[in-house]
């Protein structure tokens, strides 16, 4: 969250045009969210606890080599090293909370989780924008180091068998064929395959929105603060719809697609206002659609580990941030383009056509998933083994 309240400073720093700085973002996510899938695999082989320790020291030295870094080629190389060490700590740290956690409060903790990663996304463009300002764009990142080696001398003191599974069974060995077998068997489940392609649409969003949102409002660092409001938005939104995940199976058995479903409805219309309006609309719209998108988050993730075997959480967690953030990504490069093209606004155009897709996934979804509780009562997926 860094990168994009520094985009000008950068372009100024090496010489180059936004299309070249968004295929190196674009490098930066693909590696955040594609290294999702092999940290859950071996989240649920060798231990969470072991993969946050490995995110942690990669995140400080890749930063650290951001905030030195003499050329752009230099940079796009650390961007990447950065990119790949976050990604391993979502799957890694969201299988170790839904273990160590009941389900009924599945996604109050996941809320709860979230949040705090709100937080941080939240006070990062605005840290970034004024140390950018006052001391130059490089100490944001050298700051954030020091910040990252003492999240991993938090990780060394949780206990090893934290969130580890209740029932541990054995694991064929970490090997990239066992990885496949695992990743075909997620993929047989129709109501796995709607969540991961809605997710896709929302990654595409998500990234997009976040991404342009600062160049679409002007001023760089104005910008950047709004898109901290809309961060701090997700706060709110993580907790409550955290709440509402816990509370829905209570009622009817897809309820909670149901609501997931609701919740995408509304991305569209709220994107096309970003096309359209300016000044305090443009704001309050910009508002909406952070709420809205978080809200949906720990709903998201309780589906997950609702379709899952618990000892295959990581690996399941991992296929859907590599869907969310992984696939996502392409979005910089997509909204880099559209710029070029026709500015910010044909670039937020694109994202309310992707949002549409997601809608589309979002009620496939539901409709697979009722019809599946009207013919079984079985376990949505069996464990990948």
């Amino acid at each position: 969250m860094l990168l994009p309240a520094v985009l000008g400073d950068l372009k100024r720093e090496f010489s180059v045009d936004v299309l070249r700085l968004m295929v190196a973002a674009n490098l930066m996510y693909l590696a955040f969210g594609m290294a999702a899938i092999p940290a859950g695999f071996l989240a649920d082989r060798i231990g969470s606890r072991r993969m946050l320790s490995i995110a942690s020291l990669g995140c400080t030295t890749a930063l650290v080599a951001i905030g030195v870094a003499p050329t752009f080629g230099w940079l796009t190389v650390a961007l990447v090293a950065l990119g790949f060490s976050a990604g391993i700590y979502h799957p890694s740290g969201l299988s170790m909370l839904s273990r160590a956690v009941h389900p009924d409060e599945r996604g109050r903790a996941i809320g709860i989780h979230g949040a705090g990663g709100n937080l941080g996304e939240a006070l990062a463009p605005t840290v970034a924008a004024l140390l950018a300002a006052q001391f130059g764009w490089r100490y944001g990142f050298l700051t954030v180091a020091g910040l990252s080696l003492c999240c991993g001398a938090l990780v060394l003191t949780l206990p090893a068998r934290f969130g580890a599974s209740s029932c541990p069974a054995p694991h064929p060995a970490p090997t990239v064929r066992n990885l496949g077998h695992a990743l075909r068997m997620l993929w047989a489940h129709a109501s796995l395959r709607w969540l991961l392609l809605s997710s896709i649409a929302g990654g595409l969003v998500y990234r997009g929105v976040v991404t342009f949102l600062p160049l679409h409002l002007g001023n760089a660092y104005h910008g950047s603060f709004i898109l901290s409001l809309v961060l701090l938005c997700g706060i709110a939104a993580q907790r409550i719809g955290g709440e509402l995940a816990d509370r829905m199976p209570r009622r009817t058995a897809v309820s909670r697609e149901r609501l997931f479903f609701f919740q995408t409805l509304l991305f569209v219309p709220l994107l096309l206002l970003l096309t359209t309006l300016t000044g305090s609309g443009l704001i309050i719209a910009a508002l909406g659609f952070g709420f809205l998108w978080y809200l949906a988050q720990p709903l998201g993730a309780t589906l997950v580990a609702q379709y899952a075997n618990e000892h295959d959480h990581g690996l399941l967690f991992g296929v859907q941030f590599a869907s969310t953030f992984g696939v996502g990504s392409l979005a910089t490069t997509l909204g880099g383009f559209l710029t070029l093209q026709g500015g910010t606004r044909l670039a937020f155009l694109g994202f309310a056509s992707v949002a549409v897709v997601q809608l589309l996934a979002a009620m496939a979804l539901m409709r697979v998933t009722a019809a599946q509780h009207k013919s079984s009562q079985k376990p949505l997926l069996a464990k990948t083994g």
